[in-house]
């Protein structure tokens, strides 16, 4: 079984950010990540623009340059982190999960991994930095149908909607992404929310074109609306204010009703979560209740309702486990405020 100091679990911009940090203080480290670098930001639908401005999600110092000047895309996003990677040569093993971690008698962790082959590795470290997000995993209705094959979590490819009738659950911004770009492609769009309107935090530049789209009928919208079970051809849908029942017809569902967090590897360790479980750690240095296991990143948020956590706010959670690690002081809270835009 292979030791190292530490191990990064999670590939996303912090956990490259903390991988950084620590091969430029000449510490030695394995990383890990389920899936490619960067994956949440790769399960964005194609041409999807960032809320925050390039500036507040660049990492290490590497700045985020946009061919419009304006917003990043989702494509423009995941070739800043090839970049990024490829100038500190960083060696991150992608694909491969880590299935199992303990504790160690002595102190430290053991994990057990799985490459997308089936390979089977085990490795030891003295600490352990966990980065994987807030994301792990869609949300779920818990309805009848939702299993169907015409029925999933995210936006595809857009073009594949053409000439589809596609129903969208949900308000927020993934949602009124997802509605505007099957509408942009020939789909017929109808939209399902529990809400009055659109959420208040949808995109500045998304809501208003959204809401004149419902407005003059190109897109039907059902607020106050919840899915009661979906058929093969249809969704049943109940008002949330007087329980009236009615049924959309269908050939696509897309559920854009958010994400969960895994905590798992959090939980196994016995690291302590709050109510909302979220971690609790000491923000100083990133250390949780377990010694020697560190969260980063919107991991630190567990599930959250209202997004309070987000890329830009997470940078200085590198700089603090690093510091940590050094015996440094921790770095102070970011100077860049949040703006009211994120």
């Amino acid at each position: 079984m292979n030791h190292v100091e530490t191990i990064i679990i999670g590939a996303g911009p912090i956990g490259l950010e903390t991988a950084i940090g620590l091969k430029e203080r000449g510490m030695p480290f394995l990383h890990f990540d389920a899936g490619a670098v960067g994956q949440q930001v790769l399960d964005f639908p194609a041409q999807s623009r960032w809320f925050s401005s390039p500036e507040r999600l660049s990492i290490a110092g590497v700045p985020f340059v946009t061919a419009s000047h304006e917003k990043g895309t989702r494509e423009e996003y995941l070739a800043y982190l090839r970049s990024v990677v490829g100038l500190h040569a960083l060696s991150i093993r992608t694909f491969e999960k880590v299935v199992e971690v303990m504790s160690l008698p002595r102190g430290g962790f053991e994990i057990g991994t799985r490459t997308r082959a089936g390979l089977e590795h085990r490795f030891s470290c003295d600490r352990l930095v966990i980065a994987t997000g807030g994301t792990a995993r869609p949300r779920t209705l818990g309805i009848p149908g939702e299993d169907l094959p015409h029925v999933s979590h995210f936006l595809q490819e857009p073009h594949r909607t053409l000439g589809r009738r596609v129903l969208v659950v949900g308000g927020r911004n993934s949602a009124c992404d997802t509605a505007l770009r099957a509408f942009r492609c020939g789909a017929d769009v109808t939209i399902s929310y529990r809400g009055q309107d659109l959420h208040e935090r949808v995109k500045y530049w998304v809501r208003p074109e959204l809401s004149a789209m419902i407005k003059s009928a190109q897109v039907r919208a059902h607020f106050e609306t919840v899915p009661i079970r979906i058929e093969r051809d249809s969704v049943h849908l109940k008002s949330v204010v007087d329980e009236t029942l009615f049924e959309v017809p269908v050939d696509d569902v897309i559920l854009e009703i958010g994400y969960e967090a895994d905590n798992s590897l959090f939980a196994g360790l016995g690291a302590k979560l709050d109510e909302q479980q979220a971690v609790v750690h000491d923000p100083g240095t990133m250390e949780t209740t377990v010694p020697g296991l560190y969260v980063a990143g919107t991991a630190v948020a567990g599930t959250q309702h209202r997004f309070k956590v987000y890329i830009e706010n997470s940078h200085v959670h590198a700089h603090r486990i690093v510091a940590a690690f050094a015996g440094e002081e921790p770095p102070g809270d970011p100077v860049l405020p949040l703006l009211p835009e994120s």
